[in-house]
């Protein structure tokens, strides 16, 4: 029998576990220590435990579900990727971004964590999207990525995390179950829920199901584009759940949780960055009262998409209004920014054959395959 993790552990779980191996309950509320800001790589170093505890706790628990293959920092040391293997032969990624503060601190701290290896949603410009889906995460191998980023800041005399988002590898609410168990779990460890995101590419269902479990956290809409012919090229699950379908579920969301949703949108130079889909997408905007976060697209191997130029980025989020934020992108320079983790998973030919054609269909000439795909104005800035 699979051992448990320590990261799937609550802490009233863990004080019965070591009341159970006949030591007090709060050497629990010290193990949870170690493992949320501690310097220890492994139960051993834990000097303040007893001996005969450390020496008992590899026999009743994991330290981590997940093994550190790799790390890569970027911008300066603010942002870091790291890479995992779980026990199951898969990999994965997650981000830690520090986001400065005044005088030499930092504001926040966020770790973004991948719910699956690989991605079956398939966007156009997504590399994990390329890869198909491999497997979905267990809830520990999400919180654990939390965890080992936390001991990391602690080890460079950092902050703790204080924010987590679902942004990185896979399509959270396809994983649902386990998703929603770690955030509940990254509570018990320290997380508010207020603080964390959930990213989705529109699992209208799941937005609704989500609406309902008692959880303040935050929505974030993979939107992309403004109208269903588009989207249906750039997203493929559109052909499930349209626009209007999915503005609706995102109100549900809203009115049962009183959380602003966020609408993400990759700007792809000549495919999305016209002045009329920006004029649609403040509509939607308005309609679900939410945030637009414009992603001018990071490059990605093997496609030819661009992201528009600075002028055309601005001149979009003007005409979209003071809803819409430009996010540059942190970490592309480890291959850790939006729409770029991997993972060394190798190609899918599957995918990575829809992916191809789905490009081509986008850089077709109007009267082809993607009739009305003209350049706008915006794109030749």
């Amino acid at each position: 029998m699979t051992l448990p993790a320590a990261a799937s552990l609550t802490r009233d779980q863990t004080g019965r576990l070591l009341v159970a191996m006949g030591h007090p309950s709060y050497r629990g509320d010290q193990l949870r220590r170690h493992l949320w800001r501690g310097r220890a790589d492994g139960f051993d170093a834990m000097r303040d435990l007893p001996a005969r505890l450390r020496a008992e706790l590899p026999a009743a628990l994991r330290w981590s579900s997940l093994e550190l293959l790799g790390s890569q920092a970027a911008d300066r040391g603010l942002t870091d990727k790291l890479l995992f293997g779980t026990s199951a032969g898969h990999e994965v990624e997650a981000v830690m971004i520090a986001h400065p503060g005044a005088e030499g601190t930092r504001a926040r701290q966020t770790v973004c964590v991948s719910s699956q290896a690989g991605c079956a949603i398939g966007c156009v410009f997504c590399a994990t999207g390329r890869l198909g889906l491999r497997a979905n995460l267990e809830a520990e191998e999400i919180v654990d990525q939390v965890l080992e980023a936390s001991r990391r800041w602690a080890r460079q005399g950092q902050g703790s995390p204080t924010n987590v988002v679902y942004m990185g590898m896979g399509e959270p609410l396809q994983n649902y179950s386990a998703v929603v168990d770690s955030v509940r779990l990254l509570h018990e460890w320290g997380i508010p829920l207020r603080q964390v995101v959930i990213s989705t590419s529109g699992m209208a269902p799941e937005i609704r199901r989500l609406a309902g479990e008692g959880l303040p956290v935050r929505l974030a809409i993979s939107l992309h584009a403004a109208d269903d012919e588009l989207r249906e090229r750039l997203v493929p699950l559109n052909r499930r759940y349209p626009i209007s379908t999915l503005i609706e579920a995102a109100q549900e969301f809203t009115a049962k949780t009183g959380r602003r949703v966020s609408l993400e949108y990759v700007l792809i130079r000549g495919v999305n960055d016209d002045l009329g889909s920006a004029e649609r997408l403040r509509g939607l905007a308005a309609r679900v009262h939410g945030h637009v976060n414009l992603i001018p697209m990071n490059p990605i191997p093997g496609s030819d998409l661009r992201a528009p130029g600075p002028g055309a980025c601005r001149e979009f989020a003007g005409r979209v209004g003071p809803r819409a934020t430009i996010r540059f992108s942190r970490g592309d320079r480890a291959s850790a920014a939006c729409g770029q983790l991997r993972a060394a998973l190798g190609a899918n030919s599957k995918s990575e054959r829809r992916a191809a054609a789905l490009e081509l269909a986008l850089a077709a000439p109007a009267g082809g395959a993607a009739a009305g795909f003209n350049p706008s104005p915006s794109a030749r800035s």
